[in-house]
């Protein structure tokens, strides 16, 4: 019986044309992207308390330009997230196998999901009802946090009792989706990676590397955005989005020709995507704001998400095919011996505490603007304040993390100082 190994398939045909490619256990420009957009999200949360969407704590009027700011960046943002974090599940599969990947990513994953339901959440969602007037105690608070029912909405499995129930998830969606889609889709994706599987990746990653293949992955994602809507407080985006992107990520790291269609395109994607992004700006301002764009189910807003759908995933390709192309253009200059470099080492511990970032900086935003909105200062002198003082908090309280075992097991850390994969 012939291995996977031993079957040059199409993709085979290609290295074999193009040269050798590096395959590292380790992704460098993953790390440094997906530590990027999490220090990002600062800024974007930060940004959120001056312009429209859901937040615990809010000015008390919305500024035009955090809107459009905001609009930006939830255009890429979070299917950047979980593009990458679908291509790590494909090292990982690699080197772990399909048991111990669903054992790694409860711990490291469904632990710290616990832990801020636990304690971060009800936190932020009492600062919230204070700052907007409620007197409630931080113990009536806690005991109607946890007053819930089941839900049939995957993957999201408890809701708010409605009589009441102060139950959300908070910032921490994005782990539930991760967790929750991660597993389901884990059989599949397992599959994959065997004979018939990459048969099947060869076939789309040779539609991909085709003129214009990249565009193809907008029509299911166009098609979710459009037929259900997005949501405001899940980063403006569809939960089933979030499943694709996870799976588009998957395909992307398990055939090299995507990657090097994306290095090969990014320019003309990052055009498209700015152009895209100015349509739907247009189109928005054209209705006059009337109805709302995310959800609604007329003409305008519809034509708004399909829009809306291919500038986000021009974006992810745009980004990831330069930070592919640079991280394949650097020079390779050996660190000392036994000494990684300082590149290296610096990305290694954005990676190690990246989970416990993305954890601690939305309740330290509420906490860190609870205190500065009350300061009689003009709006933009308060959100320098908010985002300044939240990113030397939430680096602050990391450090802290990262120097215990208890902590680090908390927040999804790996034991030691041991790097995690991409």
């Amino acid at each position: 019986m012939r291995t996977l190994e031993q079957r040059p398939g199409p993709g085979a045909a290609v290295l074999a044309r193009s040269g050798p490619v590096r395959r590292p256990a380790r992704r460098g420009d993953l790390d440094a992207l997906r530590a990027l957009v999490v220090v990002g999200l600062v800024f974007f949360h930060s940004a959120v308390i001056f312009g429209a969407g859901e937040f615990p704590v809010k000015a008390p009027a919305k500024h035009p330009l955090a809107t459009v700011l905001l609009a930006f960046g939830a255009t890429w943002g979070m299917p950047l997230l979980f593009v990458i974090s679908g291509m790590g599940v494909w090292y990982s599969l690699g080197s772990r196998g399909t048991a111990g990947f669903a054992r790694e990513r409860l711990r490291r994953l469904g632990v710290p999901l616990l832990v801020g339901l636990l304690t971060l959440v009800p936190l932020q969602v009492w600062l919230g009802r204070r700052r907007a007037g409620d007197a409630i105690g931080a113990a009536d608070l806690y005991t109607r946090f946890w007053d819930v029912r089941p839900s049939l909405s995957f993957p999201f499995l408890l809701r708010a009792a409605p009589d009441g129930g102060r139950f959300e998830t908070g910032h921490l969606w994005f782990l539930v989706c991760l967790l929750g889609f991660s597993l389901v889709l884990l059989p599949g994706m397992a599959a994959l990676r065997g004979p018939r599987g990459r048969r099947l990746v060869e076939g789309v990653a040779g539609w991909l590397d085709r003129p214009g293949g990249l565009l193809l992955p907008v029509l299911p994602l166009a098609a979710v955005e459009v037929a259900l809507g997005s949501e405001v407080g899940h980063g403006g985006w569809n939960d089933a989005s979030y499943a694709l992107l996870l799976l588009y990520g998957f395909l992307a790291a398990a055939d090299p020709r995507v990657g090097r269609a994306m290095r090969r395109r990014w320019r003309p994607a990052l055009a498209l995507g700015g152009l895209l992004f100015l349509a739907a700006g247009a189109l928005y301002a054209a209705t006059g704001g009337a109805g709302d764009p995310l959800s609604g189910m007329g003409p305008p807003a519809m034509a708004f998400r399909l829009l809306k759908s291919a500038a986000g995933w021009s974006w992810v390709v745009a980004i990831l095919g330069l930070a592919d192309s640079r991280a394949a253009a650097a020079p390779t200059t050996p660190a000392a011996p036994g000494r990684p470099g300082l590149g290296r080492r610096l990305g290694a511990a954005a990676g190690d505490v990246v989970l416990a970032f993305y954890l601690l900086h939305e309740p330290v935003v509420v906490a860190v603007a609870y205190v500065v909105l009350s300061w009689r200062l003009a709006v933009g002198v308060q959100y320098l304040l908010i985002s300044g003082m939240s990113l030397a908090v939430t680096v602050l309280l990391c450090g802290l993390v990262r120097r215990g075992r208890v902590t680090r097991f908390l927040f999804g850390l790996k034991p030691g100082e041991e790097p995690p994969r991409p």
